[in-house]
């Protein structure tokens, strides 16, 4: 179709026939009036890698739910969507699949007044060039044909008001900035703080896009958004230390990623143009406090210039050990820096900051969490050193190291992955993190302790936020196993340190745990840790250690025994010893968790429970005596996955599992964390963790037949 022919309407009025839409949240951006047409979604810019992404994912997404999807795009390049979109899908989806996704979607070559006639638009995602201009005359052609129609931009550099200020209905505008892989990465940053958009716009825009299985970060109504300003520092850094020291790409890389666990030279070298982006964020922070902290040094110019330039790269090179600790000095005082500025403004909320940083950016463990775990005395020592031996210009106000200290800050340091609240007398720990680390559990040891001490907590639950975190758990971070490998002090430190947290759970107030989406090794050692456990449908439990090489050294091996009858040991054993998940359905047959009720019914559910726990002082029967049992080993030789596990770390499971119920619970305890340990010395641990972590299967030496 050429520029200024209107479109079949073929397409559209066949999908606007369907029937109406069931999900609340879709249809109140959608299908706004009940008897009226379905709205459509419209990607402008899809063709450029932000908007070809998310009108693949959106649009997949929508499509279910019946609602007409537009391409919209003025390059002739636009007619090679649905080719690209199949190509792009053909390893995930089916043929069939793929072409349902397409026939969804209506092709639009043009702009705003090239959309077919008698089409309502609900919502425009806008992701055309960073020009204010041209994005003004965009949304000014839209206000006028669709004055109800929400508009969110992709833009990561303008604000809300230097797009929207004046424009009618600016309440239903903003800016939803996402994270590449585009047609994956289901995250994205939001401005609400300081921003036009309403306050029911903005909560309608949240429910349809957690309908979705999003995930929307709130961040201020500010130049350039949190995730950007930390990993774009972080490549503006690298680019100064590999120009400083003389280190190539790949060594600074291996810095960064043995500090902070991701590789800024690799990653922008994978996405076009990323140094062009990165050096204007730092230029629009410069504009904000004129520093040299942001300074673009002249090594970077020919990337910045060049999108298709790419570093040279040698993958494997190892950091000079002379230059390691210097390069990880910097790097840290850089991140440290960009973090205290942007707790200090407000620009993001701490726990929102490490959220983007671990599941946006790929760090291991992100800066707010490293600054907590380290102490606020050092980091803030580390950033003033760099600050000074950098030379930097007005470095209290770039990188204000006050905001670092819970006494005087204004984060809520103590938080960052464990949240605490009262309701109408029960606590509440909300996890936001899926996975157990060291500051994780320190601050759920801080978390319980608090609750503990209030007299007006009569019990505790805990449950994911819902926010950063929607499933209960997903066991260890693997990162945290590295260090103590083939080490038994160690390792049996590690695995006591964290036991000791997760025994207070038992010791006082009623505890139950709040079990949705997945629960799994270490996860599942904390629900087991609890007096009661109450789960959401379709939830999904597990042990998986003997995958990783490991044995579950939390409560794993013998917990579960002391909530069930013995007449269910076998299929108890049975998933201990394969890893094999189970369903909550059968763990309800047990007796382990006390019910099952819809997922949105889940928070109420889980309160009643705790509240009936602490007024009849009746808890779930949980055996601290000894029984003894026989372990069949004959169980099935291949995990879930159908990947060989080791007969050796079998041997020593089953007879840990054996040992521990034979035991009392406090004696069992402290056998199997011995265990435990020494699984963590075995070669079983040594490569079940190192492939695990690099996302590849295990091969065991000694497979079972």
């Amino acid at each position: 179709m050429r520029h200024g022919e209107r479109p079949s309407r073929a397409p559209i009025l066949r999908l606007m026939e369907k029937q109406q839409i069931s999900d609340p949240a879709v249809r109140a951006i959608f299908q706004p009036d009940a008897d009226g047409p379905t709205r459509a979604l419209v990607v402008a810019g899809c063709c450029g890698n932000v908007g070809f992404g998310k009108l693949g994912q959106l649009g997949r997404l929508l499509g279910r739910h019946g609602v007409p999807v537009v391409a919209l795009d003025l390059s002739p390049a636009v007619q090679e969507i649905k080719t690209r979109l199949h190509e792009a899908f053909k390893t995930r989806f089916l043929p069939d699949q793929i072409a349902a996704i397409n026939d969804g979607i209506t092709i639009v070559q043009g702009g705003i007044d090239d959309l077919p006639e008698g089409l309502q638009v609900g919502l425009v995602f806008e992701a055309i060039p960073e020009r204010l201009d041209l994005k003004r005359s965009f949304y000014s052609a839209l206000r006028a044909r669709d004055p109800e129609a929400y508009v969110f931009s992709a833009t990561s550099g303008l604000t809300t008001k230097k797009l929207f200020e004046g424009l009618p209905g600016s309440e239903r505008c903003g800016v939803l900035h996402p994270f590449f892989p585009h047609l994956t990465n289901k995250l994205w940053e939001m401005p609400t703080q300081g921003a036009l958009t309403g306050k029911a716009e903005a909560k309608a825009i949240r429910k349809l896009f957690g309908s979705l299985g999003m995930t929307l970060i709130p961040v201020s109504d500010v130049p350039s958004f949190a995730a950007d300003r930390l990993f774009c520092g972080m490549m503006l850094e690298a680019v100064r230390i590999h120009a400083d020291l003389g280190l190539s790409p790949a060594e600074v890389d291996d810095v960064c990623k043995q500090t902070f666990g991701t590789s800024p030279f690799f990653v922008h070298n994978l996405i076009r143009g990323a140094n062009g982006l990165s050096a204007h964020c730092m230029q629009l922070m410069q504009e904000e406090i004129d520093s040299t902290l942001y300074a673009i040094p002249t090594a970077w110019q020919p990337y910045i210039d060049d999108p298709d330039l790419k570093w040279p790269y040698e993958r494997g090179q190892r950091c000079p050990k002379e230059h390691f600790e210097t390069a990880r000095r910097r790097m840290q005082g850089m991140l440290f820096g960009l973090t205290a500025y942007m707790l200090e403004h407000k620009i993001v909320g701490v726990d929102a900051l490490n959220y983007l940083a671990e599941k946006a950016l790929a760090f291991r463990e992100g800066p707010p969490a490293q600054i907590e775990a380290m102490g606020s005395e050092a980091a803030s020592a580390i950033t003033r050193s760099f600050l000074e031996e950098q030379s930097i210009t007005k470095p209290e106000a770039v990188a204000p190291t006050a905001a670092l200290d819970p006494a005087t800050g204004k984060a809520a340091w103590g938080e960052i992955y464990v949240g605490v609240s009262v309701h109408d007398g029960i606590g509440m720990i909300s996890l936001k993190r899926t996975t157990i680390n060291h500051t994780f559990i320190a601050e759920l040891d801080a978390a319980y302790e608090r609750l503990s001490a209030d007299d007006s907590v009569k019990a505790i639950v805990l449950a994911p936020d819902g926010v950063y975190s929607r499933e209960f758990g997903h066991g260890a971070d693997l990162g945290c196993f590295v260090p103590v490998l083939g080490d038994h002090d160690a390792a049996l430190a590690l695995i006591n340190g964290w036991k000791a947290t997760l025994h207070k759970l038992r010791q006082g107030k009623p505890t139950v745990a709040a079990l949705v989406g997945r629960v799994l090794g270490g996860g599942l050692e904390l629900a087991t840790s609890c007096h009661a456990r109450i789960a959401g449908e379709k939830t999904v439990l597990a042990q998986p250690e003997t995958t990783v090489g490991v044995l579950p050294g939390l409560g794993g091996c013998h917990q579960i025994h002391r909530f069930v009858d013995p007449s269910h040991y076998a299929k108890v054993n049975d998933r201990l010893l394969t890893g094999h998940a189970f369903k909550v359905d059968e763990a309800l047959e047990w007796g382990f968790v006390s019910a099952i009720v819809p997922i949105p019914e889940l928070p109420k559910a889980s309160f009643a429970l705790a509240a009936k726990l602490a007024e009849s002082g009746e808890l779930p029967a949980f055996r601290e005596g000894a029984l003894e049992i026989v372990v069949d080993r004959n169980a099935a030789v291949r995990n879930d996955q159908g990947i060989p596990l080791d007969s050796e770390l079998r041997e020593l499971l089953a007879t840990t599992i054996e040992g521990c119920n034979g035991l009392p619970w406090a004696e069992a305890s402290e056998l199997e964390g011995e265990r435990a340990a020494k699984s963590l010395t075995m070669s079983t641990s040594r490569i079940g963790v190192k492939a695990m972590m690099r996302g590849k299967p295990p091969a065991f030496e000694s497979p079972l037949a």
